[in-house]
C-alpha cells in the first residue's frame, strides 16, 4: 500500500505541475530534401530520405524545420530561421539528402534550381557547407551534420569536363571534401571523401536506412551509433560504400537517452519490482517529453499505472505535433490530391469509381493526413480494428501508440506495408476483411499452449515461448469443444496422456473468455497444473487472427527464472475447418 501511495502521488505531481516546455533542452534540426532538379535527371531518394529522418527527429523531441525541393532562395529562407532557433537551443542538427559536388577544396550543397555552367555559377547554385558549420558553431554548444549527397553529380561533371585544363587545380574531384576539423561539432557523410555514394535499391539510400533504424536506439551515444550506421551501410553496398566522420567534440551526445531503460526489470502482473522500473523510466521520460520516450514507456511496461499516464502525455503530445505540422503545411501547400474522402462510409462509391490517391514523394504520415479522415474517422478505425481483434485501444479518435502497433498488426497481416499509418490501401484491405469476417465465433479455432519466461538470464529470450500442447476447437452455443489434441511436453517421456481431459472453454455475456485446462509445462519430468485462463474476446474475429491471453504463473525458482503459461488462440479460415 505504501509503494502503491508512492506511485499514485508521483503520477498526480507529473500531470499537476509538470510543464514539458521548460523541463528539457531545446534541440532545433533543419532537414533538406533536394529531388527535383531543373536541370538535371530527378533523384528518386532525397525527398523519402528527409521526410524518413523528419519524422524521427520529430519523435526525438526535436523541432523540426523541413524543407523539400528548395531552390537557393528556398534554402536562404530556411537556413535563416534555422539560425533564429538555434539562439536559444542546445543542440543543432542540420542533414543535407540531394546532390553536393566539391569546389576548391569546400563543399556546396546544391538548389534545385542549380544550373551550373562556369566556375563562377558554383557559389550561386548552392550553400557552402563549411559556413553553414560555422553559423550553428557560433550559435549552439553542439552541431551535428548529416550530409547524404555525395551522388553522381552530373554538375561537376559537366564542369569537369568542360574545365579538364584547371580541374584539378579548381578541386573539382568527385564526390565532397572533408570540412576541416571545428569546435564541438560531428560531421557524418554518406562515403568517403572524393568518392560517390550509392542509391541503392529502395526508396532510401543506404546510409538514410541505417541512420534512421540507429538513431532511435536508446541510451547509445553518437559516436557508438555511427559505428553501427557504417557497419549497415557497409552490409547494404557490398563493402563498396563506408561513410566518413568528422568529429570534434568534447561531450557526449545520445539522441534518445532514458537511464532508467539501460536493464529494466520485465515482470507481470503489476509486480511491484516492475511498477518500480516503469515509475524511473517514466519519471526520465517526463523530463524528456518526446513521442519516442512516451512510446517506448508503453511497449516496454505495458498494463502499468506508468504506461497509461505515458498514453496520455503522449496522445497530448502527438496532438499538439500534428496541429503543428498541419499549421505549417498550410502555410507551404499540400504535397497530396486525394479524390475522395472517409472511405470508411464511402466504401462503396470507392470501390465502383476506381478512386486513387496519388502522391508527389510524401511520407506515410503525409498520406494518412491527406484523406482527411478527421476525428470520427478515426474513431472508425480503430473500431473496427478492435472487432478484428488488434487492440488499437479506446475509440476516442486520437491515433496513439497502441493504435499505430494495431494497425501495423493488421498490415502485417494483410500482406501490405506495415507503416503504421493509415493510407487508401490500407482502408479498402481493413473494409474488405471486416466485411468477410463472421459477425459470430462459430467455426473451428486453433489453440496453442505455451510456456514463457517473461525476465530469463539470456535478455535476447525475454518472453521466449515453448510449446507445451495444441488442440482444435469447434465453438458452437457459447463454448467450445475439443476436437484434437496434443502433448509436446508428454511426448519427450513417452506420456500421451490428454492435458485437454478436463478442458472447458466458455464465452459469456460481453465477450468473457473462461478457459481452463491442464498444463503439463516440464518436458523430462511429468509437471502439471490445472489453470484457469480468463479474458475478453474481440466483438468480431477476422480469420487467422491471433489472440493472446495470459494465465497464471506455473513455478518460481529464483528472480530471473520463473514460468508463466499463455494461450494463443487462431481463428482457422474455412479451407483449414475440414
Amino acid at each position: 500500500m505504501r509503494y502503491f501511495l508512492f506511485v499514485l502521488c508521483f503520477f498526480l505531481t507529473v500531470f499537476s505541475f509538470f510543464s514539458p516546455a521548460t523541463a528539457q533542452d531545446k534541440r532545433v534540426a533543419l532537414v533538406v530534401g533536394n529531388s527535383s532538379y531543373r536541370h538535371a535527371a530527378p533523384l528518386d531518394n532525397p525527398i523519402n530520405d528527409a521526410n524518413l529522418i523528419a519524422n524521427k527527429l520529430t519523435d526525438l523531441g526535436f523541432q523540426v524545420h523541413l524543407v523539400r525541393d528548395a531552390s537557393f532562395s528556398g534554402f536562404t529562407d530556411a537556413l535563416r530561421a534555422f539560425e533564429e532557433d538555434l539562439q536559444s537551443a542546445s543542440t543543432g542538427m542540420f542533414y543535407f539528402a540531394g546532390h553536393g559536388m566539391q569546389f576548391r577544396e569546400e563543399n556546396y550543397l546544391l538548389s534545385t534550381d542549380a544550373k551550373i555552367i562556369d566556375q563562377q555559377d558554383v557559389v550561386t547554385s548552392g550553400k557552402n557547407l563549411n559556413s553553414i558549420i560555422q553559423m550553428m558553431e557560433a550559435r549552439v554548444p553542439l552541431s551535428l551534420v548529416f550530409i547524404d549527397a555525395c551522388r553522381n553529380n552530373p554538375f561537376a561533371d559537366n564542369l569537369r569536363k568542360k574545365l579538364a585544363s584547371r580541374a584539378r587545380a579548381l578541386g573539382l574531384n568527385r564526390g565532397l571534401a572533408v570540412p576541416e576539423r571545428t569546435a564541438n561539432s560531428l560531421v557524418a557523410f554518406a562515403t568517403k571523401p572524393n568518392e560517390v555514394a550509392l542509391d541503392g535499391d529502395s526508396d532510401n539510400s543506404p546510409f538514410t536506412i541505417a541512420l534512421a533504424k540507429h538513431i532511435t536506439t536508446p541510451n547509445i551515444e553518437v559516436s557508438t551509433m555511427l559505428k553501427r550506421v557504417t557497419r549497415d551501410v557497409l552490409d547494404l553496398t557490398g563493402q563498396k560504400q563506408r561513410p566518413e566522420v568528422v568529429a570534434s567534440m568534447s561531450s557526449e551526445f545520445y539522441f534518445f537517452h532514458n537511464s532508467a531503460l539501460i536493464a529494466p526489470v520485465v515482470t507481470y502482473d503489476n509486480d511491484v519490482e516492475r511498477e518500480a522500473a516503469a515509475t524511473l523510466a517514466l519519471r526520465e521520460a517526463v523530463g524528456n517529453n518526446t513521442i519516442l520516450g512516451y512510446r517506448t514507456i508503453i511497449e516496454r511496461f505495458p498494463k502499468t499505472m506508468a504506461s497509461d499516464v505515458a498514453d496520455k502525455l503522449l496522445k497530448d503530445l502527438q496532438k499538439q505535433t500534428i496541429e503543428q505540422g498541419q499549421a505549417a503545411q498550410s502555410q507551404q501547400g499540400s504535397d497530396l490530391s486525394v479524390s475522395t474522402q472517409t472511405l470508411l462510409d464511402r466504401i462503396g462509391e470507392a470501390s465502383r469509381t476506381g478512386a486513387t490517391v496519388t502522391v508527389a514523394s510524401a511520407s506515410p504520415e503525409q498520406i494518412e493526413r491527406g484523406l482527411g479522415l478527421g476525428a470520427e474517422g478515426y474513431k472508425k478505425v480503430q473500431a473496427a480494428l478492435n472487432m478484428l481483434g488488434h487492440d488499437a485501444g479506446t475509440a476516442d479518435g486520437v491515433f496513439g501508440t497502441k493504435s499505430r502497433s494495431a494497425m501495423r498488426e493488421f498490415q502485417v497481416a494483410s500482406r501490405i506495408e506495415d507503416t503504421g499509418f493509415i493510407d487508401q490501401e490500407t482502408l479498402v484491405q481493413l473494409i474488405r476483411v471486416f466485411e468477410e469476417t463472421p459477425k459470430a465465433y462459430d467455426g473451428i479455432w486453433a489453440l496453442e499452449v505455451h510456456r514463457f519466461n517473461p525476465h530469463p538470464e539470456d535478455p535476447y529470450q525475454i518472453n521466449g515461448r515453448t510449446l507445451l500442447s495444441s488442440a482444435r476447437l469447434r465453438f458452437r452455443e457459447d463454448q467450445f469443444f475439443l476436437l484434437d489434441w496434443k502433448n509436446y511436453a508428454g511426448e519427450s517421456r513417452n506420456d500421451d496422456r490428454n492435458p485437454f481431459a478436463n478442458f472447458r472453454g466458455v464465452v459469456s455475456n460481453g465477450n468473457k473468455l473462461s478457459m481452463r485446462l491442464e498444463a503439463d509445462f516440464l518436458f523430462q519430468k511429468k509437471k502439471t497444473r490445472t489453470v484457469e485462463i480468463r479474458g475478453t474476446m474481440p466483438q468480431f474475429v477476422a480469420y487467422d487472427s491471433r489472440l493472446n491471453f495470459n494465465g497464471p504463473r506455473l513455478e518460481r525458482v529464483g528472480p530471473k527464472d520463473e514460468t508463466w503459461v499463455r494461450l494463443e488462440l487462431k481463428r482457422l479460415p474455412p479451407e483449414n475447418q475440414q
